[in-house]
């Protein structure tokens, strides 16, 4: 349920602020990220691990489910996750911006598919909220970005969703050779565990480049520059 919340919680609140008017998507924004940064806190010390994990039926006929749940590293992602967007919010107080209400719900639309990235158990869940990540940071810089703000937002989706497109490949390829046709991440690993090995090594480039766009890493890192610079 905890794990669930991170990911409710923002995107209701995302919802809210669109629906807002004035000043008020601000402040509502502010404590509803202070309100995730409480659960999630909340969840390092809880100790009920049903706390933690969330099953749910999705897509039966394809064999993907909601799964969530939170191990050691998924746990601190998500608390740098909750303690950024208040200190952002925090920080920025006192900027006005040209359709608050829309800016502020993109912000908390961009921390839920955060925290479902980190926490998704499902590869098809996994790359949902991948892709929901990316989409409101798209607008929030192609709209209140700096004057070259068009160009370097048009390289950013360029990156980002050939990036996108080789992970969904590796995904598909490994859940079209799981035993029980299956999105789950456990189905997952086993498939890919049951390649040969020329195989495994082209699907380890699939995901990494995916990744390593995304991060960024050397040679694929041109768009981060741009990026950050014309960031709002």
């Amino acid at each position: 349920m905890l794990t669930l919340l991170l990911i409710l919680i923002p995107l209701l609140v995302g919802i809210v602020c669109f629906a807002t008017r004035g000043d008020a998507a601000k402040n509502i924004s502010l404590i509803g990220s202070l309100s995730i940064l409480i659960v999630s806190i909340t969840s390092i010390y809880s100790t009920d691990g049903n706390l933690l994990f969330t099953y749910t039926n999705w897509i039966p006929q394809l064999g993907s489910d909601i799964i969530l749940n939170q191990d050691g590293m998924s746990t601190i992602l998500c608390l740098l996750t909750a303690i950024a967007f208040p200190l952002i919010f925090i920080s920025t107080y006192h900027k006005t911006y040209k359709n608050a209400n829309a800016f502020y719900g993109l912000m908390m639309l961009t921390q839920a598919g955060l925290m479902g990235v980190f926490t998704a158990m499902d590869a098809l869940l996994f790359y949902v909220f991948w892709e929901l990540a990316l989409i409101p940071v798209y607008f929030l810089s192609s709209i209140w970005g700096g004057e070259d703000r068009i160009r370097a937002t048009f390289k950013f989706f360029i990156y980002t969703f050939a990036g996108s497109l080789l992970m969904l490949v590796g995904i598909i390829y490994l859940y079209l050779h799981t035993a029980d046709n299956s999105f789950d991440w456990v189905s997952i690993v086993r498939a890919g565990n049951g390649l040969d090995a020329a195989t495994q090594s082209w699907m380890f480039w699939l995901f990494f480049i995916a990744f390593a766009i995304k991060m960024p890493v050397f040679p694929f890192h041109t768009w981060q520059p741009d990026a950050y610079e014309q960031s709002p």
